[in-house]
This record gives C-alpha cells, sequence and structure tokens, in this order.
C-alpha cells in the first residue's frame, strides 16, 4: 500500500465534484463535496462570502481540478501535507447537521473565493485556450 506514501490527486478537463462517488462525502484525490464548502467557508471566517455566493459561483471551485488533460498528479504526502496542512483535519458541521472530518478548510475557502472572483466566463476561457494550444502543439 502506498496510501501512506503518496496521494494522487485527480485533474479532467470537465472535472465536476457533483460526479464523484460519493457525492456527498471526501473521496481520495478529489476535491471536497460541494456541500462542504458553505460551511468551510464559515469555518474558515469568511462568513459574509458563505451567505453571498451563489451555488452557481461556489461550483467554479472546479476549476481546480480542471486541466487541458486528464491526468493524475501523484504526489508525496509530505507534499499534499504543505498544501492543504499535515493536521489540518477537522470536524465540519455540515448544513444538515451532520458532522464529517474534512482538511484543507484555509486551501480550499480561499480557492473558492477567487474562482468566484474571477466569475465562470473568464475560466471558461483560459482553459479553452488551455486546450486549444495543446491541441496545436504550443
Amino acid at each position: 500500500r502506498g496510501d501512506g506514501v503518496f496521494g494522487l490527486v485527480h485533474f479532467h478537463p470537465a472535472y465536476d465534484r457533483d460526479e464523484i462517488h460519493p457525492a456527498d462525502k471526501p473521496a481520495f484525490g478529489h476535491l471536497p463535496p460541494m456541500s462542504f464548502l458553505r460551511p468551510m467557508l464559515r469555518l474558515n471566517g469568511n462568513v459574509g462570502e458563505a451567505e453571498s455566493l451563489t451555488d452557481d459561483e461556489l461550483f467554479l471551485s472546479n476549476y481546480q481540478r480542471r486541466s487541458p488533460h486528464t491526468m493524475i498528479n501523484i504526489l508525496r504526502v509530505s507534499q499534499l501535507n504543505a498544501a492543504v496542512g499535515a493536521k489540518s483535519i477537522v470536524n465540519l458541521e455540515l448544513d444538515d447537521g451532520r458532522m464529517e472530518k474534512a482538511s484543507g478548510i484555509t486551501l480550499y475557502s480561499r480557492n473558492a473565493i477567487r474562482l468566484a472572483g474571477q466569475g465562470g466566463g473568464k475560466l471558461q476561457a483560459a482553459l479553452d485556450k488551455e486546450i486549444d494550444m495543446s491541441l496545436k502543439g504550443e
């Protein structure tokens, strides 16, 4: 077993966390479920954003894992820990009252806010440009 040494991070041009099973629980190598984002924002102190961002704006968080090609990034656990924090696993109270383990609260909250600020049109245009460049071999 390599899960104590390596971690996988999944990317796809049409990455959609709602299509990952299970959709309402963490899945290794994937973004947190969409239902985790508002509670994560609140826990991170971004209460205003948790209340004001629309579901469509939060959906833009999927762009964290969109790329010109389908790929799996294999990282050492130490690299993953550097990104989300080695001891960043917390109990997260979801909007339906369930408690779930979650990690990367700061990272995913910051990214959700930034991506929402960019807007879907700009994000998709940038991805389309990357896809086009890759098809042309640039």
